[in-house]
């Protein structure tokens, strides 16, 4: 006699086991689903800890250089107190850039908007002082050796019309050795070179390069020595 041994098998138990197996299946992968997902939020919470980490150092780094650059007085916002250079630095809120490393390389030069150390307050006498911790902003009009004076309206420089700026009358002035001639493009309501006289090379230590603020004045600082311009005067703040 022949046996089957599927014969012998009852078939609920048959059932039984493939459930199982299965069941079996269906756990093995929810563990992996598990699993992966773990792993997939792992690699999330990494990914964010590593740009969290970069947008500090990041930041960090921004921060210790504009520090530095400011420290070094190679990098100076000027302008926002006052109207002595005015239209070229708007009135009252104008705000521009001024950078430091041009005058470590060179002297001033006739035209440029030069920034020198000066002691005193906005609505007082200013003095051109190496040494002060303040700093103004004026056109470099004069260098060593020229012969500046106010004439007929303008300003002249060894015997030439500087600009066409107009500008009141004032006493001749000859620059010596490392002395230079400032003045205010708002010629009538400017404290400048008139007032405080000549400024020291030791002073001087910057040059405007970027009108910022206002955003629709953005750019870079004109000088349009023959175009006819009367100043705008004195302007409340």
């Amino acid at each position: 006699m022949t046996w089957s041994i599927a014969s012998t098998v009852n078939p609920r138990y048959g059932h039984e086991a493939s459930r199982s197996v299965q069941q079996c299946r269906v756990d093995v992968t929810l563990v992996c689903r598990e699993v992966d997902e773990a792993r997939r939020s792992h690699y999330t919470r990494w990914v964010a800890r590593r740009r969290i980490r970069g947008i500090v150092v990041a930041v960090a780094v921004v921060v210790s250089i504009g520090l530095a650059l400011s420290v070094l007085e190679l990098v100076v916002i000027v302008g926002g107190r006052g109207t002595s250079m005015a239209p070229t630095i708007p009135l009252c809120e104008g705000r521009a850039i001024a950078e430091g490393f041009t005058y470590r390389l060179r002297d001033p030069q006739r035209g440029e908007i030069a920034v020198f150390h000066a002691s005193g307050e906005l609505g007082g006498m200013f003095t051109p002082d190496a040494s002060a911790s303040g700093s103004l902003e004026k056109r470099v009009i004069g260098i060593p050796g020229d012969t500046v004076v106010g004439q007929g309206g303008w300003v002249v420089v060894n015997g030439e019309q500087a600009d066409a700026i107009r500008t009141p009358e004032f006493a001749s002035v000859h620059l010596d050795d490392d002395e230079y001639f400032v003045l205010g493009d708002n010629r009538t309501f400017s404290q400048d070179s008139r007032d405080f006289g000549p400024v020291n090379r030791d002073a001087i230590f910057a040059r405007t390069v970027l009108v910022y603020w206002p955003v629709e004045r953005f750019g870079i600082p004109t000088y349009e020595k023959n175009e006819i311009r009367t100043p705008p005067g004195d302007a409340s703040c």
